[in-house]
């Protein structure tokens, strides 16, 4: 298994976009600010892993612990959006196909003042 944690509310990207001048949507400058954030805590965890992860482009299962810091009104599957995309992003994750992606677990926590996420990749059927 491999895991990992993200400091910090994780957004939303899709209730989160602006809409450009010639009509692109792109994410927020809030969510673009999260992802730059989030992209560097989790190199840096994937660099201190000895061995470091290849790509997986195998089926596994993938566990989110949101520990949120405050009772503000959240979707998780926007959340879990984020995450998704963000360890695409990473070079982590291959895709987010379901041939890939066998299962998603997501349990939501309440932590005062000390919101993260906890990222569990586990092969599939070795849970």
């Amino acid at each position: 298994m491999i895991r990992f944690q993200i400091i910090g509310e994780t957004p939303s990207k899709k209730n989160s976009k602006i809409r450009t001048r010639t009509g692109y949507m792109i994410p927020s400058k809030a969510h673009q600010k999260w992802h730059t954030d989030a992209m560097l805590q989790l190199n840096s965890q994937i660099c201190r892993m000895k061995p470091i992860p290849a790509l997986i482009d195998y089926p596994v299962v993938i566990s989110l612990d949101f520990y949120h810091g405050d009772y503000i009104r959240r979707d998780s599957d926007n959340q879990v959006s984020s995450i998704m995309d963000l360890l695409q992003d990473a070079k982590l994750l291959a895709d987010d196909n379901w041939q890939i992606v066998r299962q998603i677990h997501v349990m939501n926590y309440y932590e005062k003042k000390n919101a993260k996420c906890v990222i569990k990749i586990d092969f599939y059927g070795h849970e």
